[in-house]
C-alpha cells in the first residue's frame, strides 16, 4: 500500500532557481533535502559542492587559502548555478551575503531567494559539530556575526521564514506553501 501511495504522490517542477539563505544552523540544507524528496525536485548544498570540487572541507580551504579565496570560489559557484536553467533548490552557506556581488546574484529576477531566519543561540543548539563551522568560534562572536548579517539576508531575500521553534518538516512545508503560492513550484501535469 505504501508503494501505491508513493507512486500517486504529485511530482513538481520548479520554474526558477530557489536559493535558501540564512545564518549557520538555520536548517537550509535539511530543508532543501526535505523539499527535494517530497516534491521530486533536485537540490544541492553549495558548500558541499565546493568541498567536493576543491577536494577539501571548507575549514581546510579557510586554513590553507583564507576566507577571501573561499568567498571568490563561492561567488563563482553561485553565479554558475544562478545562470543554470535546470531550476533546483540550492542551500547556501551562511556567509553567502558577505559579498555584495552575491546579493546581486541572489536578487536576480531569474532566481527566488528564501531567507530562513534564525538567531545564534538557536543555531548553536542545532549544530552538532561546530568544528566544521570555521566562523562559529564562540557564541558571542556568532551572535554578533548573525546580527551583522541580518540586514544583508533581508536585502537578498524575496521572502523570510522565521525558523525559531520549528523543525525541518514545518519549515519545509512553509517554504513549499510559499513556492506554490508564487507559482514557482508547479505540479507536473499528466
Amino acid at each position: 500500500m505504501a508503494l501505491m501511495e508513493r507512486e500517486s504522490a504529485p511530482i513538481y517542477d520548479l520554474n526558477q532557481n530557489v536559493f535558501l539563505i540564512g545564518f549557520m544552523g538555520a536548517g537550509k540544507s535539511s530543508v532543501a533535502r526535505k523539499i527535494a524528496r517530497e516534491c521530486h525536485v533536485a537540490s544541492l548544498d553549495l558548500d558541499t559542492f565546493i568541498e567536493r570540487r576543491c577536494g577539501m572541507p571548507i575549514s581546510e580551504i579557510f586554513e590553507k587559502h583564507g576566507e577571501e579565496k573561499f568567498r571568490e570560489i563561492e561567488t563563482l559557484t553561485l553565479q554558475t548555478f544562478a545562470d543554470s536553467d535546470e531550476h533546483i533548490i540550492i542551500s547556501c552557506g551562511g556567509g553567502i551575503v558577505c559579498r555584495e556581488r552575491n546579493i546581486e546574484i541572489l536578487k536576480n529576477t531569474k532566481n527566488y531567494t528564501v531567507h530562513l531566519k534564525t538567531d545564534a543561540d538557536t543555531a548553536a543548539r542545532r549544530i552538532s559539530d561546530i568544528s566544521t563551522r570555521p566562523l562559529f568560534n564562540d557564541l558571542e562572536s556568532a551572535r554578533a556575526r548573525c546580527l551583522s548579517r541580518m540586514p544583508a539576508y533581508e536585502d537578498a531575500a524575496d521572502v523570510t521564514i522565521d525558523t525559531k521553534g520549528l523543525g525541518v518538516y514545518a519549515v519545509s512545508q512553509q517554504v513549499i506553501y510559499q513556492l506554490k503560492g508564487e507559482g514557482i513550484l508547479c505540479q507536473r501535469r499528466g
